[in-house]
């Protein structure tokens, strides 16, 4: 039996039980720094117009809660490392606030900003609150905000689903999820300390180490100001689309070169930072979904892993070998991921020196949101995403990219401690006209 077919059973009580290697650090770090505490809240906003069910919704997050052990975890320091402790079931964990009457839109907007900036007590506190705001008569807004301690992108589409799958369960009177259990995190952090304990480890911090030895401080856009003495977290966002046309070329040429629409936008962010950097060897952070058990497919948690993609672009380089040299490099970072960013941190330390190593192993961050997250469902209302800004930002710069059948959209993160929005705007200009080249000289 290999590791990868391992599974464990999941916490139903509150005993305490070992925390992922990157819950180790974010605890480590957030219980020391309440601004960057905030700054890891994952929120999700949604209009409800019509009919809502307010009591079967309120029953449909405990059931939610109750479903996935992580939505009410807590974590503690201990001298063999941090622990995490499964809370007891809520009920009631729903938060009712009314605006109906003499409440004015930015009073509600206010609001809406306080639940999404609530500072979590990791220690003592469920990382995950439900709001939900009555505007009108049939209209609602639901505020869900989980610290990412426990959530990545994937796993809010699973929570959202479930809501909604709840929902209609509670609604019908039938068996929640038909009965069925879902992965848990608590088993993923067994998993994953099994697998960087055994032999299968081996080749991966070893690929890893080629990848980076003689690592140069990570790639970034220069600074309109000076960076201060430790990392801020302030933060805005910059959306765009690109042209329609445009879009329809990055998909042609990624069908034409049998190569992902993702290694296309990537290799354009890459020539990017090549060009504000002034060098050829650039590394930008990547993170990966990291979920290759099945049964982890309908976890709620934080299984996602950051890894360094380093590429270097001559500069007299034809731009189809570019992009296949990118696209490999990603394909390869892609079949290396399961081994934690901290443990290879650790090994890189080990076999060079940290002398040797940078004080950041990137700086800019590439997401490119290939699994979508599908819109909150619940029958009988229309429900629609809420644009948010967190006004935070946890790199440099972290470019996403959304592409989809009617277009490509793309939003660039940005810390402003660092950047002014002209720059960014700039920046964001920039990529466009790269991306056009890239096209252009390979349709021919």
């Amino acid at each position: 039996m290999t590791i990868r077919e391992i599974r464990v059973g999941g916490t139903t009580d509150t005993s305490d039980g070992p925390a992922t290697f990157l819950q180790e650090v974010l605890f480590t770090t957030m219980s020391a720094s309440p601004d960057e505490n905030r700054a890891f809240n994952v929120e999700n906003v949604h209009t409800i117009r019509g009919p809502l069910d307010v009591a079967a919704l309120a029953r449909s997050v405990d059931l939610v809660i109750e479903r996935h052990e992580s939505l009410r975890t807590v974590f503690l320091a201990h001298p063999d490392g941090v622990r995490a402790r499964v809370l007891p079931a809520p009920a009631d964990a729903l938060i009712l606030r009314d605006h109906t009457g003499a409440a004015a839109p930015a009073e509600v907007d206010a609001a809406v900003r306080e639940d999404a900036e609530h500072l979590f007590d990791l220690a003592r506190e469920r990382p995950g609150r439900f709001t939900l705001h009555r505007i009108g008569e049939d209209e609602h807004l639901l505020v869900v905000v989980v610290h990412h301690i426990v959530l990545d992108g994937w796993a809010m589409g699973v929570l959202l689903a479930d809501l909604a799958t709840a929902y209609g369960d509670v609604r019908a009177g039938r068996i929640p999820f038909g009965g069925r259990r879902p992965g848990q995190l608590a088993d993923f952090a067994r998993h994953q300390r099994a697998l960087t304990a055994s032999p299968e480890a081996v080749p991966l911090l070893d690929y890893w180490a080629r990848q980076l030895a003689d690592l140069q401080d990570g790639s970034t856009v220069p600074y309109d100001r000076p960076a201060r003495p430790h990392q801020t977290f302030a933060g805005d966002r910059l959306d765009f689309e690109l042209p329609a046309a445009l879009a329809r070329s990055v998909r042609d040429v990624a069908r034409a070169e049998r190569v992902t629409v993702t290694a296309v936008v990537l290799l354009a962010y890459q020539m990017l930072l090549r060009e504000y950097a002034g060098q050829e060897d650039i590394v930008v952070g990547v993170p990966t979904a990291n979920r290759f058990p099945p049964w982890t497919q309908d976890c709620v948690g934080l299984l996602m892993n950051t890894h360094c993609v380093r590429m270097r672009l001559p500069a007299r380089a034809p731009l189809r070998d570019l992009l296949h040299a990118s696209a490999r490099t990603l394909t390869d970072a892609l079949r290396h991921q399961e081994v934690p960013l901290v443990t290879v941190y650790e090994d890189l330390m080990a076999r060079y020196g940290a002398e040797n190593l940078p004080p950041y192993l990137f700086r800019t961050l590439f997401i490119c949101h290939t699994h979508r997250v599908g819109p909150l469902t619940l029958e009988g209302t229309v429900c629609e995403r809420r644009p948010f800004s967190q006004r935070a930002s946890k790199a440099d710069i972290t470019l996403n990219v959304w592409p989809g059948d009617s277009g490509v959209r793309c939003q660039i993160e940005y810390n402003t401690d660092l950047y002014d929005a002209a720059t960014i705007q700039r920046a964001a200009e920039r990529y466009r006209a790269l991306l056009s080249r890239i096209v252009n000289d390979l349709v021919w």
